[in-house]
C-alpha cells in the first residue's frame, strides 16, 4: 500500500511540474505565435501550433487552408524578414532550463528551411551514394540503418533481400516519421492484405488522392509506384518500387537539410561535407583508408568483405530497434544472413562484350557518369533497367498563398488506416512468400511471458502527464507449431532386376468333343445241344 501511495505521488508532482513548464513555455511563445499570425492569421496560426506540438513530440492540428503543405513547407513560404524575427524572439526569452531541449528543436525548425539540401540514394544491387557523395556497393541481408537523426525524431531503415548466392535488392523500408511508424513493402508483407504496400503504425493504408496528412505533420504522396513521404522536420523520402511479384524491389533515396542537425548517422554517412569519415566504425576508419575507383583487385575485396561485416554489423538493427511489421513467428533474424555474400562479383568479371552492350544502354537511358559504372554492373549481371538520379520536387516552388476564409473546410484525410484484411489466398501460397534464410548463427527470437514474438503496434498519442515513447503490445496467442514428424524412409532410386521372360510353348491339340463310335456289342449266340444216343435198347 505504502509502494502504491509513493507512486500515485510522484505521478501528481510530475504532471504539477509538467503543467508548469508547459504554462511558463506558453508565456515565452506567445510573441513568436503573435508574429507568425501577424504574416498570416490562419496559416500562421496553424504553424505556430505545428511547430509546439512537434517540439513537445504531439500531433498536429488540421489544415484549414488548401494547401498540403508540412509545417517545414509552410516555414519555407514564411517571408525571410518574419524567419529572422522569429529567431531574435527566441533568443530574447526569459530562461527556461526544463524547456531548454524544446527551444532547441524550434531554432532547428526555423534554422533548416534555409539550408541547403542534399540527397543520398541506395539503388539496383544496393549501390549507395552518401550525403557527402562517397560511392558503393552493399551486396548484404538483413535490416540496416540507412540514416537518422534524433534531433529530428526522424529514422530511414532498409531491408535488403538475397537475388540468388552473390546478389541483393532492396524489398522495403520503415521510417519514423516525427512520430509514426511508416512502412512501404514490395514484397515480404507482414500480413495477408496485398490489396496496399502501405503499414501506418502497423494499419494498413489505402492512399487515396493526391496527398495524405500523417498524425504528427508529414504527407505521403503516391504517383504510380512511386511513393514520397515529406517529413515535418524537412527530410523527403522516395521509394520507387520496381518489378512485381517475387522479382519486386525499390530504390530508395532521401533528401535531408543538413546545416543545423550535426547527429545524423548510418549507412548514408554523417552529412558533414567529408567523405573520407562516411565509413568510420566508432571513430576508427578501414585500414585500407578512401574508397577509390583504381584500386587493385585484392584492395576491392577488401573493401568488400569490410562493409558486408564489420559496416554492415555497426549499422544493423536489433528487435527493440526495429520500425517493421512482421509475420507471426518472424523477427528481423529471420531477414538476416551474415554469411552474405557468398561470391564477390566485379565489373572486371564481364567480358568486354557486355560492359559495352550494357553502357551504351545506359547512356541512352540518360544515366550519368558518376552513375554508370553501377548502371552496367546492374544491368549486366540482373538485367536491370537502367534508373537516373531522382529528382526532389519542392510543392512551394511556384506557389501563391491566397487568403482564406474563415468558412473554409478542413483539409482532412478522406479515409483511415484499417486492420489489414483477413488471408485471400491459401496459407501455403502466402507462406511460400516469407524469406527461407538458412542462418546457422542466428539467436533465439525474443519472446514475451505467453511465448508470442515481441511486436510494436500503434504509437498513441502521449498524453500530457507522460512521456512520449512507443507503446508495446503482445500479439494474441497462436495456436501450437505441429509435431515434428520424420520423413518416411525414401524408395530405392536402382531399378531392380527385370525377371525373364517365359518361354513360349504352344497349346496341346484340343481334345476332340465328339465321342468315338463304340463298336457293336457281339451277337449272343446260344450253344448247340448236345444229341444224346444211347446205344441199343
Amino acid at each position: 500500500m505504502k509502494n502504491h501511495y509513493v507512486l500515485f505521488s510522484f505521478l501528481i508532482l510530475t504532471a504539477f511540474s509538467f503543467g508548469q513548464n508547459r504554462e511558463v513555455f506558453n508565456k515565452n511563445y506567445d510573441p513568436i505565435r503573435q508574429e507568425l499570425k501577424n504574416w498570416d492569421a490562419v496559416r500562421g496560426d496553424w504553424l505556430a501550433s505545428s511547430l509546439e506540438s512537434m517540439a513537445f513530440s504531439e500531433q498536429i492540428p488540421d489544415r484549414p487552408f488548401p494547401e498540403n503543405f508540412t509545417p517545414h513547407q509552410m516555414m519555407r513560404m514564411v517571408p525571410a524578414e518574419t524567419r529572422n524575427n522569429l529567431t531574435s524572439l527566441s533568443n530574447q526569452r526569459n530562461p527556461e532550463p526544463a524547456n531548454s531541449e524544446v527551444w532547441d528543436r524550434l531554432n532547428r525548425y526555423t534554422r533548416t528551411s534555409q539550408c541547403t539540401p542534399a540527397l543520398a540514394r541506395s539503388y539496383g544491387d544496393p549501390h549507395l551514394v552518401s550525403f557527402d557523395g562517397a560511392r558503393f556497393s552493399f551486396q548484404t541481408v538483413g535490416e540496416f540503418v540507412m540514416t537518422k537523426a534524433p534531433s529530428q525524431n526522424m529514422e530511414l531503415q532498409v531491408r535488403q533481400r538475397a537475388q540468388g548466392d552473390d546478389f541483393s535488392l532492396n524489398s522495403a523500408v520503415a521510417m519514423n516519421v516525427g512520430g509514426d511508424r511508416l512502412c512501404i513493402y514490395s514484397r515480404d508483407y507482414p500480413d495477408a492484405d496485398y490489396s496496399t504496400p502501405i503499414r501506418l503504425n502497423g494499419m494498413s493504408l489505402l492512399v487515396q488522392g493526391s496527398t495524405y496528412f500523417l498524425p504528427h505533420g508529414g504527407t505521403l504522396r503516391k504517383s504510380g509506384n512511386i511513393y514520397t513521404v515529406d517529413f515535418p522536420s524537412g527530410e523527403v523520402v522516395i521509394a520507387e518500387i520496381k518489378g512485381s511479384g517475387r522479382s519486386a524491389f525499390m530504390n530508395v533515396s532521401i533528401q535531408v537539410s543538413p546545416c543545423d542537425v550535426m547527429d545524423y548517422s548510418g549507412l548514408l554517412g554523417n552529412a558533414n561535407g567529408t567523405q573520407s569519415d562516411d565509413f568510420n566504425i566508432r571513430g576508427r576508419s578501414p585500414a585500407f583508408g578512401i574508397f577509390g575507383s583504381n584500386d587493385d583487385k585484392y584492395v576491392k575485396k577488401e573493401r568488400q568483405a569490410y562493409l558486408a561485416k564489420e559496416f554492415a554489423d555497426e549499422h544493423r538493427i536489433t528487435q527493440m530497434t526495429s520500425l517493421f511489421d512482421y509475420p507471426i513467428g518472424h523477427s528481423t533474424l529471420s531477414y538476416t544472413d551474415r554469411s552474405f555474400p557468398r561470391v564477390y562479383r566485379d565489373l572486371n568479371d564481364l567480358s568486354t562484350a557486355q560492359r559495352e552492350r550494357s553502357r551504351k544502354l545506359c547512356q541512352s537511358r540518360g544515366v550519368s557518369n558518376s552513375d554508370m559504372s553501377g548502371c552496367v554492373y546492374d544491368n549486366a549481371y540482373l538485367a536491370l533497367d537502367p534508373v537516373r538520379k531522382p529528382v526532389v520536387a519542392d510543392p512551394t516552388e511556384g506557389t501563391v498563398l491566397r487568403e482564406v476564409r474563415s468558412h473554409t473546410p478542413l483539409n482532412v484525410n478522406p479515409n483511415r488506416p484499417t486492420p489489414p484484411k483477413p488471408n485471400p489466398r491459401p496459407a501455403k501460397e502466402v507462406r511460400s512468400q516469407l524469406p527461407q534464410i538458412s542462418n546457422p548463427g542466428a539467436q533465439p527470437i525474443p519472446t514475451n511471458d505467453s511465448g508470442d514474438i515481441k511486436n510494436r503496434e500503434t504509437i498513441k498519442k502521449p498524453s500530457s502527464t507522460t512521456p512520449s515513447k512507443p507503446v508495446y503490445k503482445p500479439k494474441p496467442v497462436t495456436k501450437p507449431k505441429p509435431v515434428y514428424k520424420p520423413r518416411p524412409t525414401p524408395r530405392p532410386t536402382t531399378r531392380p532386376i527385370p525377371k525373364p521372360k517365359p518361354v513360349f510353348k504352344p497349346r496341346p491339340a484340343p481334345r476332340p468333343t465328339t465321342r468315338p463310335t463304340p463298336k457293336p456289342k457281339p451277337v449272343f449266340k446260344p450253344k448247340p445241344k448236345p444229341s444224346s444216343s444211347r446205344g441199343g435198347r
